[in-house]
């Protein structure tokens, strides 16, 4: 079936996984659970093609396809004219996605001092222990347990699970309580930020970061700015901010209002894109080496002899081998840099 979606809009599995964890691409295809149904989903023209038994209005509302996002962007380059504009040209197309809440929480209690690759692992064994079995085609995948079925679970087994000590105390403690109607996470999504993040922070093992992100990413909160480490790097290489998370958090929330969800996570894509652009140059800063890649001379130290990528940024040193899009786009400069296409 297709959906189509307001423009500017594109189905990638980086920035998915990125609000999400659990989406696996295989092929042309992005597999994975949405309103406890197994689905598949590309991008198709001016939208998506999805195959499933998922609602069209469960896939519409998760992936956010009727949201005025010419409206979220025109608000964001009136707060900040400087920067707004090549974060919105480059990282435009995403979506804050709508999950389940209760998902969403379970994944962000496993999320401290865990990258992206390791809390999709938590999130995976939580659903291949503990959840049901969905079949589409020839793929199976198990949906994310209910508190209800977590709540039963015995401590000491939920900690053989290696989750991490607190994680584990955390996530049953939760799911107890929403099974008991203690914590009535779809309560949360009507009442102010301040207090559904109240409510969510009197829980030991959530803190700020994990309140934010569950009010943004399932309780419709696009106020919300949650900070980790990346947001924060983005906060102070872009925009010169010193001070405590707090601090950057309420800036943020002041400078951007209603929409500061999504500057925060297009400023979490271009800090990721920052960060391989270093690790590229810290690997080849001793090198001195001149690469021609289609005709053109590329150098690693300073760009001056060479070409510049579309956005007008220094190439740097870049391997023949490598497969490279002719656009010379850095982000696909980095992704084969990821891969490991390189001589």
């Amino acid at each position: 079936m297709h959906l189509s979606a307001n423009p500017p809009f594109c189905l990638e599995a980086d920035w998915l996984n990125a609000q999400a964890f659990r989406w696996k691409q295989e092929g042309d295809w992005l597999y994975g659970i949405v309103g406890g149904k197994l689905i598949k989903v590309r991008e198709d023209g001016d939208g998506i093609k999805f195959e499933g038994d998922a609602p069209e209005e469960a896939v519409r509302s998760y992936f956010r396809l009727d949201e005025d996002i010419a409206a979220v962007h025109a608000t964001l380059r009136e707060a900040d004219p400087v920067h707004m504009p090549r974060l919105i040209k480059d990282y435009g197309h995403i979506r804050v996605l709508r999950q389940d809440p209760w998902e969403c929480l379970a994944a962000y209690i496993c999320s401290p001092l865990a990258k992206i690759e390791r809390i999709g692992s938590m999130v995976e064994t939580l659903a291949n222990k503990y959840g049901e079995t969905r079949t589409l085609g020839d793929e199976k995948r198990r949906s994310f347990p209910s508190p209800q079925r977590l709540a039963k679970v015995d401590e000491a087994e939920m900690n053989r699970l290696r989750l991490g000590l607190k994680k584990a105390r955390t996530l049953h403690k939760v799911a107890q309580d929403i099974a008991l109607r203690e914590l009535d996470l779809d309560a949360l999504s009507r009442v102010p930020l301040a207090e559904a993040r109240k409510r969510l922070r009197k829980y030991d093992g959530i803190g700020p970061k994990i309140a934010d992100c569950v009010c943004l990413f399932s309780l419709g909160k696009d106020e919300a700015f949650p900070v980790d480490t990346n947001i924060e790097a983005a906060l102070e290489r872009r925009y010169g901010l010193g001070g405590t998370l707090t601090s950057k958090r309420e800036w943020a929330c002041a400078t951007f209002g209603p929409n500061a969800g999504y500057a925060g996570q297009m400023l979490f894509l271009d800090q990721l894109v920052e960060k391989r652009r270093q690790q590229v140059q810290d690997r080849y800063a001793s090198e001195d080496s001149t690469i021609v890649i289609d005709g053109k001379v590329l150098y690693h130290e300073t760009g001056e002899h060479g070409h510049d990528f579309d956005d007008g940024s220094s190439v740097l040193h870049i391997h023949e081998g490598w497969d490279v899009p002719h656009t010379h786009r850095k982000e696909d400069v980095f992704d084969a840099w990821d891969r490991g296409e390189r001589d």
